[in-house]
């Protein structure tokens, strides 16, 4: 997470070089949402200054998975999707907790950096995100 509070993409080629290559990959995403989304000045795309933030996320969600399937990925799948209730064992983050948590399984780590590249993400749907999150973090999960 960057000093402003936003949510900042992490190394992708480094990634690449951690994530064994075509095997099946989960990104585990935790997230806490704003209570009403705040668009960036700039962002083009459609805005509402009366969405909640889980609203803006819920946006991002079925764009991404179109957009998705539109670049030829065909293997989103939405394998979890539930709350965190409480936090067991607590470490370093003591008294953290989490609106959502969603695991989505992808076929391989390249397919799902496809989508994160694409300019018409990065644009017109990655915003939505970056509005209704309060905080996001994404793991990237591989079997062993």
């Amino acid at each position: 997470m960057a000093a402003d509070g936003q949510c900042v993409l992490g190394d992708l080629e480094a990634a690449s070089k951690r994530i064994p290559v075509n095997k099946p990959y989960i990104m585990m995403n935790m997230m806490n949402f704003r209570p009403l989304a705040q668009y960036a000045p700039d962002f083009e795309g459609f805005k509402s200054t009366s969405l909640s933030g889980l609203e803006a996320y819920t946006i991002y969600r079925d764009e991404f998975i179109k957009r998705a399937h539109e670049l030829g990925v065909k293997s989103p799948e939405v394998i979890f999707l539930g709350r965190a209730n409480t936090n067991l064992i607590s470490g370093l983050h003591e008294g953290e907790s989490w609106d959502l948590i969603v695991m989505v399984r992808f076929n391989s780590f390249a397919s799902f950096r496809s989508v994160l590249e694409d300019p018409v993400y990065k644009k017109s749907i990655a915003p939505h995100r970056v509005a209704g999150t309060r905080d996001f973090r994404s793991f990237a999960v591989t079997e062993n």
